[in-house]
């Protein structure tokens, strides 16, 4: 099954939350099963990821993971993200709960 990589938008309101893998970043890299990646996943974008960020999409089941620079999780509205980029789900009873 292929996950849209339109119409994402920044989940509010997540910065305390945490989950057993340490970080969201160790999140993304354990469930994603790939190397942090170089670039930052929003389209466009060519920064450095600095941190794995909870994203939403009205079409797409619960939130997702995604490494993102700085700038681009201060985003508000929607974006694209690239296409080649893995989403692993932010719900920690699927997950690392």
């Amino acid at each position: 099954m292929s996950i849209t990589a339109s119409g994402w938008s920044n989940k509010t309101g997540t910065v305390d939350r945490s989950c057993n893998c340490g970080s969201w970043k160790q999140h993304w890299i354990k469930y994603a099963a790939k190397p942090w990646p170089a670039n930052c996943s929003v389209k466009g974008c060519s920064n450095s990821p600095t941190l794995g960020a909870h994203v939403q999409n009205p079409n797409v089941d619960g939130e997702r993971i995604v490494p993102i620079c700085d700038s681009c999780n201060g985003l508000s509205g929607t974006f694209d993200l690239k296409g080649e980029i893995t989403l692993p789900s932010a719900n920690k009873s699927k997950t690392c709960g």
